[in-house]
């Protein structure tokens, strides 16, 4: 019996999935474990993996499809089974090579208004000129990649308009992004005959001949020369880039956030002097296995120890109920070249800070080469930004919801302070607390960075 493997549930609120890539192809022996494709989801772009073992017959989707929660994505052949009697099973006729890319078979257009039977238009000199054709596949019909017309529908382009280079003249995603960039694309080189000459590739059309006026038209004036545009000019032309689907759930959720939770903001200023001379002895110690703790580490740990003390900001809210969770899970905001991703420590109140460290660390290097799992990235109940690595002095975080908290954590700057009567340098953070003023209070908001800024401030506290 064939196995169908089917589009997984990759992130919590995944409904729909794009294949990035299929790392796989017809004919391959794959074991559980193995990585099949990147797929972007919403949240974003993961891995795929098998969950048996066999022989890939057939591949149902392309490169760029987006494909619905549960709908097959592949067929494999058990161990024992035949490939070509599965495939045949299929009503395929033997193993099916995957498809390059679906094709997206578009209609061409009628040539624009004013062309004349022979789609040629007239210049302004009453000569007619004859307009360049698209490349077109066999049949009449233009070509694209289906994510080449995603691009195309989202930045409102005529495919008609655009040149394609990809394989039978097909228009693919670098063609794309140069009509829009304004750059010209190079097409691949044609093929040379046995003879040592070039032959044009055979979806290019013969060029059409320029029809001139029956009596040259009189001499005209001379002209000054036009002026081509510069790259420095072409660099500072406007480029459209479509959403990605991370990017579109980003905007959602934060405008969800903005428009129904009402926020209450809470800041205030530690003082880190001992905290920063504490993390310089255990680095030190803590060299020899490689270990190197952050301030945000301490902040991590602090505001573990805060949320134990005070679940009311441990919490989710729901319409019917404000949901107080029992696990202390707190999300950690990593920043992409696509956007921002959330990977969630579990059960951060029982881990010290050197497994603090390495956790943070590997969720970082995880979430960046695109190895996070959905166990990874679901359960959080508060969530940590943290901008001190840029030089923030502070800003307020957008809530994460269903989650009622999130804390914005700033750069720890050198600066004049007040001790006793004298001015005295010092260190100082500023966090500030995102709360829902649904489900969380002033007094309680303020309570609680109180007790961080406490903790902060007297290290020694967070071991009682």
């Amino acid at each position: 019996m064939p196995i169908e493997v089917t589009m997984p549930k990759l992130s919590p609120t995944m409904e729909t999935g794009v294949i990035a890539q299929w790392l796989v192809k017809v004919g391959d022996t794959i074991k559980e474990g193995d990585v099949l494709a990147d797929i972007e989801t919403d949240k974003a772009t993961m891995q795929m993996k098998s969950y048996d073992d066999g022989i890939i017959v057939h591949i149902d989707h392309a490169a760029g499809d987006e494909v619905a929660l549960g709908q097959r994505v592949m067929v494999l052949a058990k161990k024992g089974e035949d490939a070509k009697q599965v495939a045949a099973g299929l009503g395929l006729g033997g193993a099916q090579a995957a498809p390059a890319s679906k094709t997206a078979e578009t209609e061409v257009k009628p040539a624009i208004a004013g062309s004349g039977s022979t789609g040629a238009t007239t210049s302004g000199n009453g000569q007619q000129e004859v307009a360049e054709p698209p490349v077109e596949a066999h049949g009449g019909r233009l070509k694209a990649s289906p994510l080449a017309r995603k691009m195309a529908e989202s930045s409102q382009l005529d495919l008609n308009r655009i040149r394609g280079t990809g394989p039978g003249g097909r228009i693919i995603r670098r063609d794309i992004e140069a009509y829009l960039s304004g750059s010209p694309v190079q097409a691949p080189a044609p093929a040379a005959t046995a003879g040592g000459t070039a032959t044009p590739p055979a979806s290019t059309p013969a060029q059409a001949p320029v029809i001139r006026p029956a009596t040259p038209p009189a001499p005209a004036a001379p002209t000054a020369p036009v002026a081509r545009p510069t790259a420095a000019a072409a660099s500072l032309a406007a480029q459209r880039i479509p959403h990605s689907r991370m990017r579109k759930t980003i905007a959602q959720r934060m405008l969800q956030a903005k428009q129904t939770a009402p926020e209450i903001h809470v800041t205030v200023e530690i003082r880190v002097d001992k905290l920063v001379a504490i993390r310089e002895d255990l680095n030190r110690q803590l060299a020899a296995e490689n270990i190197k703790l952050s301030l945000g580490d301490f902040v991590t740990k602090a505001v573990a120890i805060a949320l134990r003390r005070h679940p009311g900001l441990n919490a989710s809210y729901e319409p019917d109920a404000i949901v107080r969770h029992g696990e202390i899970n707190i999300g950690i905001a990593v920043a992409l070249d696509e956007g921002l991703i959330v990977p969630v420590l579990h059960r951060a109140d029982t881990l010290g800070l050197a497994e603090i460290r390495r956790q943070s660390a590997a969720l970082a290097v995880a979430a960046r080469s695109k190895q996070l799992t959905t166990e990874q990235l679901t359960g959080s109940t508060f969530t940590i930004s943290n901008l001190g690595m840029f030089g923030i002095h502070q800003f307020d975080a957008i809530l994460n919801l269903p989650e009622v908290g999130i804390l914005a954590v700033a750069a720890a700057e050198r600066r004049p302070v007040v001790e006793g009567d004298k001015l005295v340098p010092g260190t100082v953070l500023a966090v500030t607390l995102t709360a829902d003023h649904r489900a969380v209070d002033g007094a309680m908001a303020a309570d609680f960075v109180r007790t961080i800024k406490r903790l902060l401030e007297e290290p020694a506290m967070m071991l009682l």
